[in-house]
């Protein structure tokens, strides 16, 4: 039993005419009469009682015959799911994001796949950079958009954003009201950092200045997120280094943001894939409509 003899078998119950059916089918009733003789045989039930010049459904013709309609409508429902899925507009894509990729990038995302009437479902996970890596080694992940720098050769990234990392300092401290500092400054203060990773992240670029500055910082609180250390350093507990993008978020909050100047220090969003994995078209489509956002909006 195949489509063909589906479609076929439709036709002639809606036509209730083997010659009807056989035109409307573009072939002669003779082959169109074996075609259905050889459906009843494979089914081995009769599917039509003849009555004169009429074929009327039989009790097993008719639950063949809403079964065969439901079967014709998922035939024509999964060749346009194939079709949209190999043109990248309808499917699932799996996102490992840093918190600023999931703050500043994904929403603009989301609002143009909506816009553009995409039926993409995006299912984000959000962690430390070497988890994301490696669940995307894993397959369990189609991309990353993280900020620490692998190099590994089974890895493809590309840069997305480059940003200034900036001092986040409470307003009330003696250094709030400075347009710029030097690292130098900062060798007596408690310094909240991102956690250890597994490569070249925000802390290793920060104890690698400081190092080169000539002190080894004091450091009292190690985390994966950036928020919860600007909700501390507001409350006066310490001082961090965040990405610019983050001074967005904290209008109106008690913190002040100043700019580094010996050094200057950038933290990088890169969008990280494994080589040796196929890349479905709509995880091509999500990752040149991340590209799209970003040029529109001035690389953030």
């Amino acid at each position: 039993m195949d489509e063909h003899q589906l479609r076929c078998f439709v036709m002639v119950v809606e036509t209730g005419n083997l010659s009807k059916a056989a035109r409307l089918l573009n072939m002669t009733q003779p082959p169109l009469s074996i075609l259905i003789q050889k459906l009843e045989q494979s089914l081995d039930v009769t599917l039509f009682n003849r009555q004169k010049n009429r074929l009327v459904l039989s009790e097993p013709g008719r639950l063949f015959y809403t079964r065969a309609k439901d079967l014709l409508a998922s035939f024509k429902t999964l060749r346009q799911d194939v079709k949209n899925n190999a043109a990248g507009t309808e499917g699932n894509v799996s996102i490992g994001c840093s918190t600023a990729a999931s703050l500043f990038i994904l929403p603009q995302v989301m609002r143009r796949i909506q816009d553009d009437k995409l039926n993409i479902t995006v299912t984000v996970r959000e962690g430390e950079s070497a988890h994301i890596v490696n669940c995307i080694r894993n397959n369990e992940l189609d991309a990353g958009i993280i900020r620490t720098r692998f190099h590994a050769e089974d890895l493809v990234t590309r840069p997305l954003v480059t940003e200034p990392l900036m001092l986040a300092v409470p307003v009330h401290h003696p250094l709030a009201e400075k347009r710029d500092i030097r690292l130098s400054d900062l060798a007596q203060e408690n310094f909240l950092l991102h956690s250890n990773t597994d490569s070249n992240g925000i802390r290793e670029h920060i104890l690698e200045a400081c190092n080169v500055a000539g002190f080894n910082p004091r450091i009292i609180y190690s985390g994966n997120e950036t928020l919860p250390m600007l909700l501390m350093v507001e409350q006066g507990i310490g001082i961090s280094f965040v990405p610019q993008m983050f001074e967005r978020i904290c209008s109106g909050r008690s913190l002040r943001f100043i700019e580094l100047t010996q050094p200057v220090l950038t933290s990088q969003l890169s969008l990280v894939t494994v080589k040796t994995h196929i890349e479905s078209a709509v995880t091509t489509r999500f990752l040149g409509i991340v590209a799209e956002v970003l040029d529109s909006s001035g690389k953030m």
